[in-house]
């Protein structure tokens, strides 16, 4: 199995490095999507990691290396995404092609309302925050559960808990979801 983990606005950050390498007992490949070309800026807060988003990817381009991605693999790959990397992910797999992709794991997307007419064509398990800034997250759980191939949870957390860069960042969950994203990647993508 192939993971591929497309990043949030924080980008290809040691965090996610090591969240990677953590996959690695259960894939034969790990690899980082991120709008910035592997590059760790390193943004002082999250209103700078936001704009530089915004002006050097954006939601389009980003949908489009998640996908361009998926093309170059050549094995079964589950999709991996958290918050900006999760609505591209979300794209990619509601595209005219998926590739090889057998699943995908999202989290905390930041732009899914206004996704919900996508329809996936694989499996698509979706982990929402408590509550988002711009859309109601029980009525767009609820919007996306009604779509074939999607699970969708609302948790008790914010937005960012697995991040550490994020000041929602919980250390006291993050193993716990880990572990969780570990059973559902080997129940949808098996060695």
């Amino acid at each position: 199995m192939h993971i591929i983990i497309a990043t949030d606005i924080w980008g290809k950050t040691p965090h996610l490095d090591a969240m990677a390498a953590s996959f690695e007992e259960i894939a034969s490949k790990v690899a980082i999507v991120d709008p910035y070309d592997g590059g760790d800026p390193e943004f002082a807060s999250k209103d700078a990691a936001y704009a530089h988003y915004k002006e050097q990817c954006g939601d389009a381009a980003y949908a489009e290396r998640v996908s361009q991605a998926v093309a170059e693999a050549t094995e079964s790959v589950c999709l991996l995404g958290f918050s900006a990397g999760a609505g591209a992910v979300w794209s990619a797999v509601s595209g005219s092609s998926v590739g090889t992709v057998k699943a995908a794991v999202c989290f905390y997307s930041s732009s899914i309302h206004t996704m919900t007419d996508y329809l996936p064509k694989v499996p698509v398990e979706f982990v929402f925050a408590k509550e988002e800034p711009h859309y109601d997250v029980e009525n767009v759980a609820r919007t996306l559960q009604d779509i074939e191939n999607v699970q969708s949870y609302i948790t008790p957390f914010e937005h960012g808990f697995l991040n550490p860069a994020s000041a929602q960042y919980d250390s006291e969950v993050y193993f716990f979801w880990l572990q969780w994203i570990k059973d559902q990647l080997a129940i949808h993508c098996p060695a």
